[in-house]
């Protein structure tokens, strides 16, 4: 499985803009051909130049339209990297051109960007972020005169703040298991001591940590489920529980956020509370990068081509993703200049 950074597009309303209504209409035109749109940076030599190259380092791409949603855009993006090698004796440079994927949701007020995190292919998914905003807005304001950006979708940092806020609506919490060593959490939760928050408690911590390990050794997938004893019951905030208290203490010990499902099924993942140490905040799904690869090569893992049955149900666990990471528009309408 692949891990899927959640971004979104948003759209300025530049002064006097030309056809703005139109706006997904033509970042779709930008990506009708794998050679529609050409993205690269840095100037060309004079010798790249002239073989017809427009920028120093290109990154070449591929796209495909889901069949049953053609806003829907899958895009596998290459970075060519220069790779130290021997040969014949003597240092030497070998080409490689690892990818990532992309997945543009483009379907009508919709504005998510999934970006795979895939540190062989880019550092991170940020890199890859500002290469397709920087060549995309520039196109749509030499062409449309209105600009646009792609930013993260971050986890709210602070559980209390938006539980407060759904807790009429929420049914349940899900607290993830660690993937530190049991003496790496309790340093942390010792930490956490001293700095005497008012959820700390680690009365139950050391049963806590030996189910997960359990759970490790024996290859099960697990995660702690709190709901109400009363389904019709909403789980309202909780500062007083003793196992409450010990769930989110260990959580806030290995920053790993915390899930608020919702009675209407919405699910928000928060962290307990801000920490300036943990940088990667960016909201993340996993999802088998192998199905995307499958598009493009039209063969499965094992070398036998895909039927119109494969593409259908790869097409619609796509359309889960994107509808479990949905973004709705939220652009800038005011009209003011944007710098």
């Amino acid at each position: 499985m692949a891990r899927f950074a959640q971004y979104y597009i948003k759209y300025h309303h530049e002064f006097a803009p030309y056809d703005w209504e139109k706006r997904q209409e033509h970042l779709g035109a930008l990506f009708e051909k794998d050679e529609s749109i050409t993205f690269g940076v840095g100037e060309p030599s004079e010798k790249q130049r002239a073989k017809g190259e427009q920028y120093a380092k290109t990154y070449n791409h591929r796209v495909y339209h889901l069949q049953n949603n053609p806003a829907i855009i899958v895009m596998q993006f290459a970075n060519s990297i220069d790779i130290p090698v021997e040969k014949n004796f003597g240092p030497d440079v070998a080409k490689d051109e690892p990818s990532c994927f992309v997945i543009i949701d483009n379907r009508d007020n919709l504005r998510t960007v999934a970006i795979q995190k895939r540190k062989k292919a880019f550092g991170n998914p940020g890199q890859v972020a500002r290469i397709l905003a920087e060549k995309i807005d520039d196109l749509l304001y030499k062409d449309k005169c209105y600009k646009m950006e792609i930013l993260p979708e971050f986890y709210p940092e602070d559980l209390f703040e938006a539980w407060e806020k759904l807790q009429r609506n929420v049914q349940a919490m899900r607290f993830g298991v660690p993937e530190l060593t049991n003496d790496e959490i309790i340093q942390k939760v010792n930490e956490l001591r001293n700095q005497g928050k008012d959820y700390f408690d680690d009365s139950l911590m050391s049963a806590l940590l030996q189910i997960a390990v359990e759970a490790k050794k024996a290859k099960y997938k697990h995660l702690y489920t709190v709901m109400p004893e009363d389904k019709k019951t909403a789980l309202y905030v909780d500062k007083s529980s003793v196992f409450m208290k010990n769930l989110i203490t260990m959580s806030r010990a290995i920053n790993m956020p915390v899930e608020l499902v919702t009675s209407d099924a919405g699910t928000f993942r928060c962290f307990v509370e801000t920490d300036e140490d943990n940088t990667d905040k960016i909201v993340c799904r996993e999802f088998d990068a192998d199905l995307l690869e499958q598009l493009f090569s039209k063969k499965k893992k094992d070398g036998e081509r895909i039927e119109p049955s494969d593409i259908t149900r790869i097409e619609g666990e796509i359309v889960e993703l994107l509808n479990g990471m949905k973004h709705e528009s939220e652009d800038d309408e005011g009209g003011e200049q944007v710098a």
